[in-house]
């Protein structure tokens, strides 16, 4: 059947690389000229930044399947084995960040006390009712990993506060771990014991993630067109779709598979309710500081690791910071490094709109304080985005439900992107596998 996609990023590219290769007869309108939405890979005197994503997790086999589709099966790049470490800024120090709960009894990121805490986990009862995330991993595993692990791990993912994020919208893996087998721990040991493959590692592409996108692109030829939506109709056969130069597509099938605003204003004329629990779902806006230095030498970095998140209440206002070259190392010249370092969020959301000397000047004095950096950068790059990441809060899963509720009385109409059911790559992957099965 005809299908028309509206929304350029991941969950539009994937909805329609793998439409297209069931036999629909698909269109993809894209508003932007590049594609790929938040996704962003950009050389600038020699160094590769990422606007947007870093990396992709390999575990899904969706998102696999996605890779090899896009012909870039021979060309993933797996993260270096420093990005085994990763740091979290607490106490005024960077302390190993654990890559499990059971990893915090090696390091000195808790107290002898909130370690011993651990231990009762297996006898802590299931919840049954919605918490924060930063509440369920206090409940388990007691306030200090809630603060010095959980609430610092959310920044890394959403820029966002983990008292304000819900746990089964934000992390519905975690949370059904606890409803299926009452404890996070005997769950994790199952599933050691089961071999399974998990959530997979960081990879990407030589040229970037941008690869993803522009490949999706390129398979779809003339099938996507460069385009606003400018406003949706019913019609008889399914909806009609009116660009912003006048162009009407028509189709039985209508996904929409953009920015939580935009979707809004096109469901707006027909459903107005849905539209406005679209727009009541709040976001943290995100600055992007790309650091390049020429050399290494002299830096004064433990470059040797992923990176590292800040826990809040250090007086850093820096979110975080990606050691780009550590992960991939073809992001800088030859000897050269290059750091990410993010700003903003729904702690400090206002510092996005200051100039780039000013966003570029705090990343670099945070990046002294907590890291040890010890001069300036030879290259910077600032990038915003606005409205940002989505924030899966308490109210998220009603919003949800409404939302679903408004679009099944629309026949032929989806929607579909990370506003939704998943921020990361890889979920916005997984929706798209599953509405086209849908299909």
């Amino acid at each position: 059947m005809r299908v028309t996609i509206v929304g350029g990023g991941i969950s539009g590219l994937a909805t329609a690389h793998l439409a297209a290769a069931r036999g629909h007869d698909v269109t993809l309108l894209d508003d932007g000229a590049r594609p790929g939405g938040l996704i962003g890979s950009v050389r600038r005197d020699g160094f590769l930044c990422e606007h947007g994503p870093q990396a992709v997790l390999d575990g899904p086999e969706e998102t696999r399947a996605l890779i090899e589709a896009a012909g870039l099966g021979g060309r993933v790049l797996h993260a270096s084995p420093a990005a085994r470490r990763r740091f979290v800024y607490v106490g005024g120090a960077l302390r190993p960040f654990p890559a499990s709960p059971p990893a915090l009894i090696k390091t000195n990121l808790l107290s002898v006390g909130a370690k011993l805490r651990l231990f009762l986990e297996p006898f802590i009862g299931r919840a049954d009712k919605d918490e924060s995330v930063h509440a369920f991993v206090a409940r388990r595993f007691g306030q200090q990993a809630a603060d010095r692990a959980a609430a610092p791990a959310l920044i890394g993912v959403f820029a966002g506060d983990a008292a304000a994020l819900s746990v089964r919208s934000a992390l519905p893996r975690v949370a059904a771990m606890e409803r299926e087998h009452g404890s996070l721990l005997r769950a994790m040991r199952k599933r050691r014991k089961q071999g399974g493959r998990g959530l997979g590692h960081p990879v990407s592409f030589p040229d970037g993630l941008s690869e993803l996108p522009v490949a999706l692109a390129r398979g779809l030829g003339t099938h996507r067109r460069v385009a606003r939506a400018a406003e949706i109709a019913p019609i008889a056969a399914g909806w009609r779709v009116t660009t912003g130069d006048g162009v009407f597509l028509e189709s039985e099938r209508l996904v929409l598979a953009t920015p939580a605003a935009a979707t809004a204003a096109l469901l707006a004329p027909h459903a107005p309710g849905a539209a406005a629990v679209l727009r009541a779902i709040p976001h943290a806006p995100v600055a992007v500081v790309c650091a390049g230095f020429r050399s290494a030498e002299g830096l004064g970095v433990d470059l040797d690791a992923y990176g590292f998140v800040v826990a809040r209440g250090e007086g850093v206002r820096l979110l975080g910071c990606q050691y780009e070259t550590s992960v991939f190392t073809d992001r800088a010249p030859a000897g050269g490094v290059l750091l990410r370092a993010l700003l903003g969020g729904t702690f400090d959301p206002d510092l996005v709109d200051a100039d780039d000397g000013a966003i570029a000047a705090q990343a670099v004095g945070d990046l002294r304080r907590a890291a040890g950096l010890a001069r300036d950068p030879d290259f910077v790059d600032v990038w915003r985005a606005r409205p940002g990441i989505p924030q899966y809060d308490l109210a998220h899963a009603e919003r949800v439900r409404a939302i679903d509720e408004a679009v099944a009385r629309m026949r032929g109409l989806s929607v579909i992107g990370h506003a939704l059911r998943g921020v990361g790559i890889n979920d916005c992957i997984a929706a798209a596998t599953r509405l086209v099965a849908e299909m």
